[in-house]
């Protein structure tokens, strides 16, 4: 038993002694063993009545009573672990603050040499993956490979998280073995990678693993949480939302699509919070996120 529901059934029982002592106490005071309206008291009368009073219904009063600091302790209680949660919510979300402030990633396109640092890393992340949604795209023509949506965002991301390289073609050609011809589109990958003037091959997980890890930790912590209402969880899942920048918002969408997105599916996060309800609609290229996860988008609240 929570121990919502334990204060909730404890104020019943508060209520309900609450209830049946004062009814008991006016049903009491105006028996026409007690009551009289010659205003003369009579001592031995009252002193019956205060004995019985006290002795009956002072009692339900008294068990009332201590219900009552029963019910504020176990309130302070939860309202503890609730802080708890709460504090250890916002650590990860200045983690993730720091996360993103200490990324520091070269420019896909050679002839820049300034470093994208920060929340901009995420801009030349989402440049990258267009570029590699047009090569795996090609290769599907060459190969004429039917793919679904889903099968092509995993080739991708796959390439864009451990990267395009020689030294990793046995690598990626295993992660591409769940697909027919995998062998041939991890070769053709790194052929693209070799003949594009643009680093399209480069490796993030490095600078991605860890931001992805805290994001789905924290909201792991607050649904799991079994003190925090819906609404409660819902609430901290907005002030997530809110530090999520669209160029953010498409890498997690293509992230989340991907086989690197099992756990987030698997346990129904997307949806329940609508954590990619801000993202625009026509900001996927080819892809509607309504064809993957259904909710209401921000866009539609708007029109």
């Amino acid at each position: 038993m929570t121990l919502r529901i334990t204060i909730r059934i404890l104020w019943i029982i508060v209520a309900f002694l609450g209830l049946l002592g004062f009814t008991l106490f006016f049903f009491t005071v105006f028996n026409k063993a007690y009551f009289s309206t010659s205003f003369q008291i009579d001592s031995d009368l009252a002193s019956k009545f205060g004995d019985f009073f006290g002795g009956f219904i002072g009692t339900l009063f008294a068990i009332a009573s201590t219900l009552l600091i029963l019910v504020t302790l176990i309130k302070q209680n939860l309202d503890n672990k609730k802080s708890q949660t709460g504090s250890n919510f916002f650590k990860m979300l200045d983690y993730h603050t720091e996360n993103v402030k200490q990324l520091s990633i070269s420019h896909i396109n050679p002839t820049e040499e300034e470093k994208i640092e920060g929340r901009r890393a995420f801009v030349i992340f989402k440049f990258q993956l267009i570029e590699l949604f047009g090569v795996v795209n090609n290769i599907k023509k060459d190969l004429k490979l039917e793919l679904t949506d889903e099968e092509t965002i995993d080739i991708v991301y796959v390439s864009f998280y451990y990267g395009i390289d020689k030294d990793w073609e046995k690598f990626t050609e295993h992660k591409l073995s769940r697909y027919k011809r995998g062998n041939e589109i991890a070769k053709l990958l790194l052929e693209a990678k070799n003949s594009y003037s643009k680093k399209i091959g480069r490796t993030n997980q490095t600078s991605l693993s860890s931001y992805f890890r805290n994001l789905y930790n924290a909201v792991k912590l607050i649904d799991n949480d079994e003190y925090l209402t819906i609404e409660e969880k819902k609430q901290y899942m907005k002030i997530l939302r809110a530090q999520l920048s669209n160029p953010e918002l498409y890498v997690f969408f293509f992230n989340i699509v991907s086989r690197f997105g099992k756990k987030w599916k698997e346990n129904g996060y997307i949806e329940k919070y609508e954590l990619i309800k801000n993202i625009p609609l026509d900001y996927l290229g080819d892809y509607n996120p309504k064809d993957f996860f259904l909710m209401t988008y921000e866009e539609d609240e708007i029109n």
